[in-house]
């Protein structure tokens, strides 16, 4: 079976020009590009709000950045069609398997670990 690679994902929302979509079951977050770690993060923080109806990531009004700026991190990533042999829901919109830059379809992602 040949990988088929995505490069225009279908994400489920924009905050401040940023594609952002959950990932995993964790709360953890994904945005397409490198808008810089505060936007991101302040992208995240209104998906957050909007979406999920929290006042922001942290669900504390009292929260403070600094606390949670390092949870934001760059990557790269090839985003492909789920795998059922691999395990993989068919359901899903696309796998994110992460990358270097340099590898073949690779986009530019910044992601969000609630952890």
């Amino acid at each position: 079976m040949t990988t088929e690679i995505i490069t225009n994902p279908q994400m489920e929302d924009t905050h401040y020009g940023v594609q952002v979509c959950p990932i995993g079951d964790d709360g953890d977050l994904m945005a397409l590009g490198h808008p810089g770690i505060r936007r991101a993060f302040a992208a995240f923080n209104r998906h957050a709000r909007i979406n999920w109806h929290l006042p922001n990531l942290a669900d504390d009004c009292r929260a403070d950045l600094e606390d949670w700026i390092d949870t934001v991190t760059e990557h790269w990533a090839v985003l492909r069609k789920p795998d059922e042999a691999k395990g993989e829901d068919a359901d899903w919109e696309w796998v994110a398997d992460w990358a270097d830059e340099n590898t073949l379809g690779a986009l530019a992602v910044t992601v969000f670990r609630a952890d």
